[in-house]
């Protein structure tokens, strides 16, 4: 029977992408002390360690099922996660790196929380963005830079700017929204996204294929290529592109007088 003297909460933490290293003090607390909490990470060491700061701490790694569509993966945690908060649970749900960076389910509860009048709350995290920029030196505020997801990418071309900094991301599993197997064949996806780039950039531009580390004891995946190799490279499914700069974009002369830069 739901508990109805009270009403649940709901609260999101990220676990960082390297385990331990990146918990903060915050999501540590959530994690340990909520009625219920549930979590979804990349490890299974990362698996003991939940559970060592919660015993009773379950997995959503059950939801999935080989060959079934992700978004009816996520629709099913949504369900068996609001069902805790409905039965008046003060609710937390950890999730690898940041709770609302490409984690479809945090948005799907964030929508049902409004409509249910429950506030959902979100912390955040170190995400796979701050480790690439710490890890291949990036300061996206020098020169800016573009980020998307590789899929929608393809799938919704904008109009991108190659003289600024281009970040593409999920590059293993483009065309494939299955869940994840490890004999996943990259090499078509890849060819398509280097048909499309090789518009924008010459074939001997050099990109760079990354992954940050999970585990403490690794070192990030840093491999760099030209674009014309690309699409022969072995990639896992959470890689990530980094495209530099491709010339030099416009400079404003006079704006720069006005503003005393000149």
């Amino acid at each position: 029977m739901p508990n109805t003297s009270k009403q649940g909460s709901l609260t999101l933490v990220g676990t960082g992408i390297t385990m331990i290293a990146h918990l903060t003090n915050e999501a540590h607390a959530w994690i340990s002390k909520a009625d219920q909490t549930f979590y979804l990470v990349m490890h299974p060491l990362a698996d003991e360690w939940i559970h060592k700061l919660n015993p009773h701490a379950e997995s959503l790694a059950h939801f999935y099922q080989a060959d079934q569509q992700r978004e009816q993966v996520y629709q099913a945690m949504v369900a068996h996660i609001w069902a805790a908060v409905a039965a008046g649970k003060r609710v937390c749900v950890a999730f690898y790196g940041h709770p609302s960076v490409f984690v479809t389910p945090t948005s799907d509860l964030v929508q049902r929380g409004q409509r249910e009048g429950v506030r959902v709350n979100l912390l955040p995290g170190i995400s796979a963005e701050a480790c690439l920029f710490a890890d291949l030196a990036i300061d996206p505020g020098l020169h800016g830079y573009q980020s998307y997801e590789a899929s929608d990418f393809l799938l919704r071309p904008r109009r991108f700017d190659p003289t600024t900094p281009l970040v593409l991301w999920q590059i293993g599993v483009i065309g494939y929204f299955k869940v994840v197997h490890a004999g996943l064949d990259p090499r078509a996806g890849l060819a398509r996204l280097v048909a499309h780039l090789q518009s924008f950039y010459p074939e001997q531009h050099e990109v760079t294929i990354y992954q940050a580390a999970i585990l403490p004891i690794e070192e990030p995946t840093i491999r760099h290529v030209k674009l014309n190799d690309l699409a022969e490279q072995q990639v896992s499914a959470y890689a990530t592109l980094y495209v530099p700069a491709f010339g030099e974009a416009q400079f404003d002369q006079a704006l720069a007088r006005e503003f005393g830069l000149l």
